[in-house]
């Protein structure tokens, strides 16, 4: 055999490795396409945008103090981790005036070692606090009550009545707001 018969040899043997090896990429990349599909199609059925759980929320509170009628603009619920060892925290919600003439206005209650669950919590016992901000003077509660009646993944409602240091009567509170949701 010659020179040029061994080498047409290796140069055809060369061209049916490289088509096997094309092949083997090309079934290599149909399988790993195909294994992207997939996944992104178990990835888009989990999108579903109607679920019944969702709830669209409007956040309120409301209060009279004497003849005063206190509606919030903004209700802001948070969680106040109060104690680095202690697994629960002091719920916060605050509910910032719509009044066009007492524009900084604020209702601030406090639930201490909340637990997600409802319960009507005293201000005298210290289970709660709340305050009434006017005119960027802070009015205290010295007693009186929050109550939180209803708690879903999406929201908390309730009630609340106080009275403040300076002997103001805040009365028929109530509010819904916002789950913060980490003490879950």
């Amino acid at each position: 055999m010659g020179y040029k018969a061994v080498l047409a040899q290796k140069v055809l043997f060369l061209k049916i490795n490289w088509i096997i090896l094309a092949q083997i990429s090309l079934m290599q990349k149909s399988l790993f396409s195909l294994l992207i599909a997939v996944c992104c199609a178990v990835v888009i059925s989990g999108c579903n945008k109607n679920n019944s759980y969702v709830t669209t929320l409007n956040p309120y509170m409301t209060a009279t103090m004497g003849t005063y009628n206190f509606t919030a603009t903004t209700v802001v619920p948070s969680l106040i981790d109060t104690v680095s060892s202690d697994s629960v925290a002091t719920l916060q919600i605050t509910g910032n005036s719509s009044d066009q003439v007492y524009l900084n206005d604020k209702v601030v209650l406090y639930v201490s070692r909340f637990h997600g669950v409802t319960g009507t919590f005293s201000i005298v016992q210290g289970q709660a606090n709340a305050a009434f901000i006017h005119n960027g003077t802070h009015d205290v509660a010295v007693g009186g009550i929050v109550a939180i009646t209803k708690v879903t993944d999406n929201s908390l409602v309730g009630y609340f009545q106080f009275t403040t240091a300076s002997g103001v009567l805040v009365s028929n509170g109530s509010f819904s707001v916002g789950n913060p949701g980490y003490f879950y």
